[in-house]
């Protein structure tokens, strides 16, 4: 299931504060989708958007502790096998077994994760998405640099990257250290 832009047509125009072309307002759904997923990726594959109730098979960590992959974690529904006496969730991204057992083998769990759309720090991917189509829209041609007799300019790379700021903040904001399980 494709995950949804951080920005819709409208955030896109809003934060371009100017009305968008015909053009370019039906290109912008897939080009928000594209720099939403350079978001996600340079974010260490976080999904970022809230997700209700996502269910998730890990890999248990042969230790009494287990790290979540998404994050935020807003919460933890539960964990197939298993009663709450049986486990504790620590309000972050870690679930810990109470019965003196260690999570082994395949762990299956339920647990709510990511941000609303009006959380300040969802409101950062959509401003660093709309930084991005915004820049192809300004240079559509993806012109590096351009000389007419002693004037020059250099303009902005309009690629499908994210500017070092850009990724910078997106890392800082949602990067996570490491994947599936620690102990």
């Amino acid at each position: 299931m494709p995950l949804e832009a951080f920005a819709t047509v409208d955030d896109l125009e809003a934060r371009t504060l100017r009305d968008l072309t015909d053009v370019e307002r039906q290109h912008a759904p897939r080009l928000l989708a594209d720099a939403s997923n350079l978001i996600r990726m340079t974010a260490g594959y976080q999904q970022i958007s809230r997700v209700v109730d996502d269910t998730v098979l890990l890999r248990g960590s042969g230790t009494h502790v287990l790290v979540l992959p998404q994050r935020p974690v807003a919460g933890v529904a539960s964990v197939a096998g298993l009663t709450t006496a049986q486990w504790q969730w620590d309000g972050g991204e870690r679930l810990t077994r109470l019965d003196g057992r260690c999570w082994t083998g395949a762990v299956t769990l339920t647990y709510t994760h990511g941000y609303l759309p009006e959380e300040t720090a969802y409101q950062v991917a959509a401003t660093v998405a709309c930084d991005a189509v915004k820049r192809l829209f300004l240079n559509p041609d993806m012109i590096r640099q351009r000389s007419i007799d002693d004037y020059s300019e250099t303009l902005t790379d309009a690629r499908a990257t994210l500017l070092a700021g850009e990724e910078d903040t997106i890392r800082k904001a949602f990067a996570v250290s490491s994947w599936g399980v620690s102990g």
